[in-house]
């Protein structure tokens, strides 16, 4: 079944690239290139992309804890993804999959239905919380998002989203199943499931762009429980601070949990500023324990440009430099720095902060260098604090 699936996905990719290339035999104003080929028919809407992203990263981390030091340098794949999008009569698709560490994921994969009052999405797809977690991570500002995405499990399910926006709004709203595993071995999802609703609105204040935003989302874990969890804003290390509800755990099993995060950003010419405030409820365990995370992060872009934000979806998009490497220019430069916290208090695990400092260099407008710098502390009762600190770099393509 699995094999059928990928089989299908690559054959329809083939017949609708054979049918762009006869088609632009006949017109040829229906091929584009903007970092990778597609194709379009202007008379019927029809159109073809390939895309896809590879993020190269290395870093050097040490930790420091009771006089004691460990470290280590690293270099991974982070991320090798390859799909399609486009429309076929008036359905949009995506099929984008994840191509690393022998196994096959899914990411984007849903049809999106056009129904006057609004879209409705069909398939694999993230819930409708958080700007820092919806902004594609081509587009976010440091290599990893703020602690509360990665701690509250922020995450892509199998289901139905509802979204309607506009020139200063948007509402989503959606109902989800379980998560897929590796799909060269298995269809099956886990028994978990969610729903989850965010509005967001947007404010001319003279001369800035002003967002604000809600979400909130219930989730079911089914019979697994969970684990609540977090690195220290580097991916090459294990998570630092975790706190296990699965079934037979000390701590209790988690049945459910309700998450609700405040969202706050603005961009005024070169300048931009991202923040949010996360809190999650569980239910099951001794106490029904609560946990909350901040961050917010400062940007400048050096070089002038303004980073991209689309008020219809409440989320960021692709900030291209204003003269690319290619076309004899510098590109964009951008300098960032971002406070994190994440606070596992209720059950002694801990609380977390991070200072991170990041220099962004877009050669292009598919291509970009990230280096980060990271400062951390984990503060656990009873223990020794321990500090972390490294170096990052990553290289980025997308198309």
């Amino acid at each position: 079944m699995t094999r059928f699936l990928l089989a299908s996905t690559v054959l329809a990719a083939s017949a609708a690239l054979i049918t762009a290339t006869t088609a632009s035999a006949q017109d040829r104003g229906g091929w584009e290139f903007d970092g990778v080929p597609s194709w379009s028919n202007p008379d019927n809407g029809d159109s073809f992309t390939f895309r896809g992203r590879v993020f190269l990263d290395y870093g050097d981390v040490d930790f420091t804890s009771n006089g004691a030091r460990t470290g280590w340098a690293d270099s991974e794949i982070r991320t090798a993804r390859l799909g399609v999008t486009g429309s076929i009569r008036g359905v949009d698709y995506v099929a984008e999959f994840d191509w690393i560490n022998e196994a096959i994921g899914a990411n984007d994969v849903y049809l999106t239905f056009d129904a006057d009052a609004f879209d409705m999405k069909i398939g694999h797809m993230k819930t409708t919380n958080s700007i820092e977690e919806l902004t594609s991570s081509r587009y976010i500002t440091f290599m990893e998002r703020g602690l509360g995405t990665d701690l509250f499990g922020l995450d892509r399910r199998v289901g139905v989203t509802l979204a309607r926006g506009g020139d200063n709004y948007s509402l989503s709203a959606g109902v989800y199943g379980g998560r897929p595993g590796d799909l060269s071995r298995s269809l099956e999802l886990d028994d978990s499931s969610a729903v989850s609703a965010r509005a967001t609105r947007t404010f001319a204040v003279n001369d800035a762009t002003v967002h604000l935003g809600a979400s909130v989302r219930h989730l079911d874990y089914g019979d697994a429980g969970t684990r609540t969890r977090v690195r220290p804003q580097t991916h090459i290390t294990d998570r630092i601070v975790t706190a296990d509800f699965r079934p037979g755990r000390p701590l209790g099993e988690a049945d459910t949990s309700f998450f609700w995060g405040l969202e706050f950003a603005a961009v005024n010419g070169a300048f931009h500023v991202e923040a949010e405030w996360m809190n999650q409820t569980l239910d099951g365990p001794a106490g029904d324990p609560e946990f909350n995370a901040q961050y917010v992060n400062f940007a400048w872009f050096l070089t002038g440009e303004t980073r991209s934000y689309s008020a219809s979806s409440g989320k960021f998009g692709r900030t291209r430099p204003t003269t690319t490497v290619s076309e004899g220019g510098l590109g964009a430069w951008e300098v960032a720095v971002r406070l994190d916290r994440a606070d596992l208090g209720s059950v002694a695990a801990g609380e977390l902060t991070n200072l991170t400092f990041g220099v962004n260099w877009y050669l292009e407008d598919h291509v970009r260098i990230m280096a980060n710098l990271v400062d951390g502390r984990l503060s656990v009762p009873g223990a020794a604090d321990t500090d972390v600190s490294g170096a990052q770099l990553r290289l980025q393509w997308d198309f």
